[in-house]
């Protein structure tokens, strides 16, 4: 028995370090607004830049004063690109 659990918890830090080094170029603040605006999207499966430029979408949408929905519009279509 503690052989499987010791192997369960191996898997799954191998797993959480593999997933943490996919993304690692895009820092936590960046990942937690992009998750607000389209949290069914996986990051971990989307390329760095697209990240990047949903960040930089975010960011200069909320300064416009956009709503809501454009800026989720507006992520979405930069993250499925």
């Amino acid at each position: 028995m503690n052989r499987i659990v010791t192997a369960s918890a191996a898997a799954l830090i191998a797993l959480t370090g593999a997933a943490s080094a996919m993304t690692s170029d895009v820092s936590g603040y960046d990942a937690a607004q992009i998750r607000q605006f389209a949290p069914n999207i996986d990051l971990s499966l989307v390329d760095a830049d697209a990240v990047k430029k949903a960040a930089s979408v975010i960011e200069n949408l909320e300064d416009d004063d956009a709503s809501f929905a454009q800026i989720q519009n507006s992520v979405r279509h930069v993250l499925t690109k």
